[in-house]
């Protein structure tokens, strides 16, 4: 018999991407004048490395019409079309990330870059099926990225396909095993399924490793929470506000209580918890999972 700890957990945490949402026209207008020809049109000519690489450095809405203009110029190139698909999701523009990289993808269709990107776009609209349908073609095509196998995590988790998507954390720490960021959601989806060892185990190696942030040690806090061991909780998340891990504990004290009196003496998965992610981190909320948009 399986000694591993399970808890009917009477809570749903959820919380939204948040990304910056900045208006953009999506560049310049595609249709070259047929009233001029490339050699009288100088403008046309494609930016040189070195401008390329300055624009890198350029603020966000800088860099996304500096692109606008060379995606406009070469829409073809692939290149040129990834560097914009960056841009407009680094301000925001989601939705037109999504235009772009369709397009891309009819001239480009192997290449799993372009998948990966309009991925994030469409998690970041809430597209969940849809980022998960891009992401599965883009492992397809490379099976040794760590970074789309753990988005397809993700994606499964916000699905609430927890069991597929812990397959895919699982793959991507195979490739990544010091993966900061998938050590932490794989935590999390196993949490949510109600295997509360397991979770621990991932959730105090991310929270060991170099880059590990004050989301990663409270979502350890909130695991060590449900199992009733606030001492630990709290010095898990020592960096956090004091007040804001002692109403955790209390409310974690309720929970637990509840869950306890109602749960039947085999419990069996946890009572569904919505995935939450960011960026790559977001502040924590008390007692939210924070996973991240990365995976």
């Amino acid at each position: 018999m399986s000694s591993v700890r399970t808890v009917k957990l009477p809570l749903a945490v959820a919380v939204a991407i948040a990304l910056a949402g900045c208006a953009t026209d999506g560049g310049p207008d595609l249709e070259a004048s047929s009233e001029a020809s490339t050699e009288t049109r100088p403008e046309l000519t494609p930016a040189d490395a070195e401008a390329r690489e300055l624009a890198e450095r350029m603020p966000p809405l800088e860099r996304a019409n500096f692109w606008a203009q060379e995606y406009a110029k070469t829409p073809t190139d692939l290149d040129t079309a990834i560097f914009f698909g960056r841009a407009l999701a680094a301000i925001g523009s989601h939705e037109r990330v999504v235009e772009v990289m369709t397009e891309t993808e009819v001239i480009h269709p192997m290449s799993a870059e372009v998948k990966q990107l309009k991925a994030r776009s469409l998690s970041a609209e809430e597209d969940y099926a849809g980022a998960r349908r891009a992401l599965q073609a883009a492992a397809l095509l490379a099976p040794d990225d760590a970074g789309i196998l753990a988005s397809l995590g993700l994606a499964n988790d916000r699905l609430g396909d927890h069991r597929t998507a812990q397959v895919a954390y699982s793959q991507a720490l195979d490739i990544e095993p010091d993966r900061v960021i998938t050590l932490s959601n794989y935590g999390l989806s196993l949490a949510l399924t109600g295997n509360l060892d397991e979770a621990e185990m991932h959730l105090r190696r991310a929270a060991s490793l170099q880059g590990a942030n004050t989301n990663v040690r409270q979502n350890l806090a909130l695991v060590l929470g449900l199992q009733g061991r606030f001492d630990e909780m709290m010095e898990a998340a020592s960096d956090a506000p004091e007040d804001t891990m002692r109403r955790n504990a209390e409310l974690l004290r309720a929970l637990r209580g509840d869950a306890i009196e109602a749960a039947p003496e085999a419990a069996g998965e946890a009572s569904p918890v919505e995935p939450s992610d960011a960026a790559e981190a977001a502040p924590a909320k008390p007692l939210g999972l924070r996973r991240s948009q990365a995976g």
